[in-house]
């Protein structure tokens, strides 16, 4: 799960990119380091929502737990 997100992430980031070039119908090449960079930026925001949707599970159980609920079954052991 954390590399697929981070590569899709990525590739978001990089489609936007790709995009924003394409509005301003400028080369979709151009500024090379902007390319990097988004990628970089989806990169770290595909890691970002893993570690966002493990915290909402655990505190999700933990209202749970406090009201005498079984915990939210999820996949991966959370």
């Amino acid at each position: 799960m954390g590399l697929g997100s981070v590569l899709v992430g990525g590739f978001s980031g990089l489609s936007i990119q790709f995009m924003s070039n394409a509005i301003r119908k400028v080369p979709l090449s151009r500024e090379p380091w902007n390319h990097v960079g988004m990628f970089i930026l989806g990169c770290w925001a595909g890691n970002q929502y893993c570690k966002v949707e493990e915290q909402l599970v655990d505190d999700i159980n933990e209202l749970r737990a406090e009201r005498g609920m079984p915990p939210m079954i999820v996949t991966k052991g959370w």
